[in-house]
């Protein structure tokens, strides 16, 4: 039996009616103080003195820390141990803290900061992947892949396009910024209540900083207001050095950042670049490419080298390409440490293919639709790293896309308005999407969960995701409650607590529910099987076990028509010392992956879908207006199909941000001119589309997750590049437009308008 999908989340009622507790928003302990970090000024400079003498007189100061404060190892870094908790000698990026001050109030943090006397010895920033290759400022980690022989495969080609694109950044902009509380207990143990993704990281780091043990540490979770990957590493730094805080001090600490500071001093999406060469038949077939890909880090690792795999793994998008070779590496630079964001590296390898895609239809005069259809994966056929791709559903996607659009209809609909009005213009984007789901670290991939039952007929869950707004609880509750046959108002989903659940995966990837749903699946199973066997006992052995059955909060027996209540089971397998607890493990099985060779199944499953979208462009003022979007998107057997087409409509939504109209710019200093919402633009509700038409396909999958369900946190994402490529496709209905294309994200209205003005 499947959960019933269109069940409410289980928090719904909380959230509209504003009781939602969110952390920090209950009171906090007695004697709580307040942690400000000292941030650096300079992008990139040598620490020449730091004097606090002046800070330490202030009323309400408590003390100042440095890196000569830290007991255990002053290292942050978790894929490469490269990164301070606070620097030495030199800072590398604006905003990165050099000394942190703790105060009974906040007002006297602030009036401190400014009494803290630093000397630095500045040196010029290297800021953009541009003055990156100039310098030769590359991480060590790179990356490489290649199928056959694309060099001799580009001699057969009818015709050849070679280019350079790029994108920006774009910021987090999550409603809760970056928090965190950390309460010290008796034998120096903490309670750190933090806002990350990534419980066990901060457990880990801490210890680490702190010098004593994991044990030692208790990291507990909530909720978060929002993340999208931006509280996966960067929560750390903030968790560690209030920890460092209340180590000192032996009290309370807590850290709240204000927007502005979370904006200037956080890591983003990573910039990019996609240097291209592609031969194609003149059919538009795709015969050879190659690439050469290049993510702008940061000054620290943090995740780019993952960012990095995401790209490389993505790049063929949904398209076969028989001879293809792909190179890829990290540019540092002395911006904050650029990290995840949904969809990882993604978004900007899906942005480079489906632009080649765009590319090779303008030079054909073909419909681009067409040459997606004519290129996209069949059954079988192996990516470009070797992995087959199984159940494929791209060219009916896009079959099912032009069917809900109306498509040929469409085209003539949009030719006709062209003709007749020459200061408007319209166009049509589509995109196609093959998304691969788990974590490219194999080891990664591995859930847990804890299920009690009491003797009221009641149920806590703990597992080890992180709820931010995506309802991975609402969904592992319905997963618990359809195992027992319980209405969802019996589930209680805990907190994320590392003495609950040990040794979590960040929640990213798309693969919380299908790890620690999963986990959660097993151990109420577990249970099920020792109800079953009492509730046997209590059908006075008349009822065979295969005959017995739990729905609507009862246990009935099919073979007489006798039921039970729930409670009465669980009531009666308590005072039989039946144990009514499980905790238990899931790992997704038949992934490996190569990094040396390029070569592996790094993936357990792929998503698949299609976008149109339609949007007005204004010739005078380049401002545009995004009419229509259709999406059609294979769902797999969704757990809760309400959940996920919010989840498709607002990952949409978030892409055609960062593709027109989200834009950071960094002054020649690397100050982040873009650091509050007056300037930093997202879309709003005036930007969703008027016809907004979201089809979720369900398909009976062997390659799928818990219950036949698919993961959707980050694949919709690419949905909003459709947009830049129906902008792009108005500008191509200028009558004297010429080759060139849209080859930098965002398409903001000013760039478009100056694209126009170039085509004219």
């Amino acid at each position: 039996m499947k959960p019933e999908s269109n069940i409410t989340h289980i928090d719904g009622e909380l959230h509209v009616t504003g009781k939602t507790k969110y952390l920090l928003e209950s009171p906090m302990p007695q004697g709580t103080l307040v942690m400000q970090p000292v941030f650096s000024t300079y992008a990139s400079a040598d620490i020449l003195l730091i004097n606090y003498d002046e800070v330490l007189s202030i009323p309400g100061v408590v003390t100042v820390l440095t890196h000569k404060d830290i007991p255990g190892i002053n290292q942050i870094g978790v894929i490469e141990f490269d990164e301070p908790l606070l620097p030495e000698d030199k800072v590398s990026y604006i905003g990165q803290p050099v000394a942190i001050i703790v105060c009974t109030n906040k007002e006297s943090c602030t009036t401190a900061l400014s009494k803290v006397k630093i000397k630095y010895n500045p040196h010029t920033p290297i800021l953009t992947i541009k003055e990156a290759e100039k310098q030769n400022s590359f991480f060590d980690y790179k990356q490489e892949v290649k199928r056959d022989n694309p060099d001799k495969a580009f001699e057969k080609c009818d015709h050849i396009i070679e280019e350079e694109i790029t994108g920006g950044a774009q910021d987090h902009l999550y409603l809760e910024t970056q928090r965190v509380l950390v309460v010290p207990d008796e034998g120096n143990h903490y309670f750190i209540y933090s806002a990350t993704q990534s419980p066990t990281e901060i457990q880990s780091v801490v210890s680490r900083i702190l010098g004593i043990k994991s044990k030692d540490i208790t990291v507990d979770v909530k909720r978060l207001g929002g993340a999208f990957g931006g509280k996966e590493r960067k929560a750390t730094i903030f968790a560690s050095l209030a920890a460092l805080a209340s180590y000192h001090t032996g009290k309370p600490v807590y850290f709240i950042m204000s927007r502005q500071d979370d904006m200037k001093y956080t890591g983003k999406r990573h910039p990019f670049k996609t240097k291209y060469k592609v031969g194609f038949d003149k059919n538009g077939k795709i015969l050879a490419a190659k690439f050469q890909l290049t993510t702008n880090g940061g000054a620290y690792t943090d995740l780019s080298t993952a960012v990095l795999e995401r790209f490389v793994l993505n790049i063929d998008g949904s398209y076969f390409i028989p001879n293809i070779g792909i190179k890829a590496r990290i540019a540092k630079t002395n911006l904050p440490p650029n990290t995840a964001f949904r969809g990882f590296g993604a978004p900007q390898a899906f942005f480079s293919i489906e632009h080649i895609i765009e590319r090779i239809a303008f030079k054909l005069k073909k419909d681009p639709i067409e040459i997606r259809i004519i290129n996209a994966y069949k059954e079988e056929q192996p990516a470009p790293y070797g992995q087959k791709i199984k159940e494929t559903f791209i060219i009916e996607s896009l079959e099912k896309l032009k069917n809900n659009s109306n498509y040929t209809s469409l085209k003539k609909d949009i030719e006709n308005f062209n003709k007749t009005h020459k200061f408007e213009k319209k166009g049509i984007g589509v995109v196609s999407l093959k998304f691969g789901i788990s974590f490219t670290s194999k080891f990664l991939n591995q859930g847990s969960a804890l299920v009690w039952i009491y003797t009221d007929g009641t149920v806590s869950v703990s597992h080890g995701a992180v709820e931010m707004g995506q309802e991975v609880n609402t969904k592992i509750a319905q997963i618990v409650a359809n195992e027992f046959g319980l209405d969802i108002t019996r589930i209680r989903v805990e907190s994320t607590n590392t003495k609950r659940v040990a040794n979590t995966s960040p929640t990213a990837a798309s693969t919380a529910v299908d790890l620690n749903g999963s986990a959660a699946l097993k151990a109420a199973q577990k249970i099920k099987q020792r109800l079953i066997s009492q509730a046997t006992k209590l059908f006075n052995g008349k009822c065979n076990k295969n005959d017995v059955y739990f729905q609507n909060n009862k246990i009935f027996c099919k073979q007489s028509g006798k039921s039970i209540t729930f409670e009465e089971l669980a009531s009666s397998a308590y005072f039989n010392r039946i144990n009514l607890g499980a905790q238990e493990f899931y790992r997704t099985p038949g992934i490996g992956f190569d990094r040396e060779k390029g070569k592996g199944n790094p993936f357990y499953y792929y998503v698949y879908g299609a976008a149109l979208s339609v949007v007005k462009v204004d010739l005078l003022t380049g401002m545009y207006k995004v009419e229509k979007t259709y999406i059609v998107h294979e769902d797999g057997n969704p757990i809760n199909n309400h959940i996920d087409i919010g989840q498709i409509q607002g990952a949409y939504i978030q892409g055609m941000g960062w593709a027109t109209m989200e834009e950071i710019i960094y002054d020649n200093n690397g100050n982040n001119l873009a650091a509050n919402t007056s300037v930093y633009k997202i879309p709003t509700y005036s930007d969703t589309p008027e016809v907004f038409e979201v089809e979720t396909i369900k398909k009976n999958r062997k390659f799928a997750s818990v219950l036949g369900s698919k993961g959707v946190g980050e694949p919709p994402f690419i949905y909003g590049l459709s947009v830049i490529y129906a902008l792009q496709n108005a500008i191509e209905s200028i009558s004297n437009y010429k080759k060139e294309a849209i080859l930098h994200l965002p398409a903001t209205p000013e760039k478009v308008l100056l694209e126009i003005t170039k085509q004219k």
